[in-house]
């Protein structure tokens, strides 16, 4: 039986909204959401909140570049416009002057919070294990998350203005290759008090290792409870504290986002009080297909990557040359088709029985195409 007008209506404008509610989160970001605020202390909060809002324009801004005004933050993100316009508490202490450049100061709440994402590169950490169990690996790299700003003003009034601001490149190109997909309304529905922001830093976890559950065919995720608490600010001394405390913030992700999970915490290991935690995610609801085709996208991405490199080694750092590579069709097909072959393998482990090698082949390249424009 044909589907209605009405019902095809009804589809589009839930896929439609599906879309739109959709962001696409640099995935070091989130493996380092602590580092963030360490880096910027009380404004860590409103740091990730614009982090977050030009990650879900990037969407309809492909070239990197965003406009909007204060007014547009601030119904996006659910802020008060003149909490953001006033002097940021830092400056009002007159020995601190705010960042000056021809003229213009970051003296605002919103102007320095989004200065200090230019002008200072977000630390990313990480402690990696060795061959041998006394040494450790340490590792930090650094992301820029703004590469320009641009202010378009009236003199005559000055709380009138236009932000354009470009992506930097490594955060740019990682919203194409590199992340995790989260829901900007549940992101926004857990913003409810003055821990909004390590709860929204423990939701943007938990969102992010659905597809890791979802492709090991597992339900049941067992983090590490201090590691939780780490995530989510949590620095309660005592552990029943921090345990009281974590329970609240994942009953509150619980009620008001499109996680479903059952929270439980065990007896675990050398352990006397039950501080080892299982949640169990309630995969109804979950679009699997969708999380399945984000990960062939980063698979094909990752080998197209490889391809290049060897290809071109003494370019592979030239992001516009492998964007060019990568869009002529017909240059190194026979590398690319083979890419593609890889990338569906490791994926799906099976192909389409209905269509032939090549259609198959042309549609999934030209998939792949459509979603660097996403």
């Amino acid at each position: 039986m044909e589907k209605s007008v009405s019902m095809q209506a009804v589809e589009l404008k839930n896929g439609l909204h599906s879309w739109i509610d959709q962001v696409r989160l640099d995935r070091n970001l989130f493996l380092n959401l602590p580092d963030i605020n360490r880096s910027f202390n009380d404004d860590s909060t409103l740091a990730k909140d614009i982090i977050v809002f030009m990650a879900h324009r990037y969407k309809s801004d492909i070239f990197g570049y965003t406009s909007f005004t204060l007014n547009d933050f601030c119904a996006t993100m659910k802020y008060k416009k003149p909490n953001l316009s006033k002097l940021h508490p830092l400056f009002e202490d007159p020995n601190n002057r705010p960042p000056m450049i021809e003229g213009y100061e970051f003296k605002s709440t919103f102007d320095y919070v989004m200065y200090q994402l230019a002008a200072q590169n977000v630390p990313l950490s990480s402690i990696k294990s060795t061959q041998i169990p006394t040494l450790k690996a340490f590792n930090v790299s650094f992301i820029q998350i703004i590469s320009d700003i641009k202010i378009v003003y009236d003199t005559r009034r000055p709380q009138n203005k236009i932000y354009s601001l470009s992506l930097g490149r490594g955060f740019m190109e990682n919203l194409i290759n590199f992340y995790v997909s989260i829901s900007l309304a549940d992101y926004i529905s857990v913003a409810s008090n003055k821990h909004s922001g390590r709860i929204r830093n423990l939701y943007v976890y938990l969102a992010g290792m659905l597809p890791v559950l979802i492709y090991n065919k597992n339900t049941v995720l067992t983090p590490n409870f201090e590691m939780l608490c780490g995530i989510a600010g949590i620095e309660d001394k005592e552990p029943k504290h921090r345990k009281q405390r974590l329970i609240k913030y994942l009953e509150t992700i619980r009620t008001n986002t499109s996680l479903k999970f059952d929270p439980q915490f065990v007896v675990g290991k050398d352990q006397k009080q039950a501080y080892t935690i299982n949640l169990t995610f309630d995969m109804t609801n979950v679009n699997v297909e969708s999380i399945k085709k984000n990960m062939y996208f980063k698979k094909i991405y990752d080998l197209f990557r490889e391809a290049y490199e060897k290809r071109f080694p003494d370019k592979s750092d030239d992001f516009e040359n492998f964007q060019n590579w990568l869009t002529d069709r017909e240059n190194d097909q026979a590398i690319k088709d083979k890419v593609i072959r890889d990338a569906h393998r490791q994926t799906y482990m099976n192909s389409e029985k209905d269509v032939s090698e090549d259609q198959q082949l042309q549609f999934m390249m030209s998939e792949f195409l459509q979603n660097l424009k996403k």
